[in-house]
């Protein structure tokens, strides 16, 4: 079997969608579904459509978040919404240099977006103080890169990441909760937890 082709454009299909759950009345969760690219964007030009064809953007990789605020109140909503925010801006910054580095050495992605949710973390726990926030500004984070023919993966707290084939659902990702660490010793079943 042949290696397979990076997927262009118009194989790609994603969606977002969010609900409060079953337990609040309010949708803390806000998400991000984008591409990474390089070259030129075409929003008008006079050179015909033939050339227009030359001057495409090109995408290098998807990124994909959902952050869910923790706590019900109201600086849970806005810590997912800056945490996206600054997840974005941050990976988008330093991805073309990343990119470029990743020839010689594999682990710039993963180094990557460990730096940028500590960034994050940085700033959240900043604006937290500076807001008098306290506890209640917090949110979970799941993060996916996918750059051809690999993926990467960033999860904070208990926002799970799955993957949908063949008609069946996959949990990937593992909470970083007391909760789980009690499960992964023995003391809770996964139901109690």
């Amino acid at each position: 079997m042949g290696e397979m082709a990076r997927p262009r454009e118009g194989n790609i299909e994603a969606w977002g969608l969010t609900h409060p759950g079953k337990v609040r009345a309010d949708n803390q969760d806000h998400f991000f579904l984008g591409a990474l690219g390089r070259g030129v964007r075409v929003n008008r030009t006079s050179i015909g459509a033939k050339a227009r064809r030359v001057l495409h953007a090109e995408r290098l990789a998807t990124l994909a978040m959902v952050a869910d605020g923790v706590g019900g109140g109201s600086g849970g909503e806005e810590a997912a919404r800056l945490a996206v925010q600054e997840l974005v801006s941050s990976v988008s910054r330093s991805f073309h240099d990343a990119d470029y580095a990743e020839e010689n050495n594999p682990e710039v992605f993963s180094r990557l977006l460990h730096e940028a949710a500590l960034e994050c973390h940085e700033s959240l726990l900043k604006k937290a103080e500076h807001a008098g926030a306290g506890r209640g500004f917090a949110t979970t984070l799941t993060l996916f890169l996918g750059l051809w023919p690999h993926a990467y993966l960033l999860q904070v707290g208990d926002s799970h990441f799955y993957i949908y084939q063949d008609g069946e659902l996959t949990q990937i990702s593992r909470d970083q909760t007391w909760a789980q660490d009690l499960v992964d010793d023995g003391t809770l079943t996964q139901t109690v937890a």
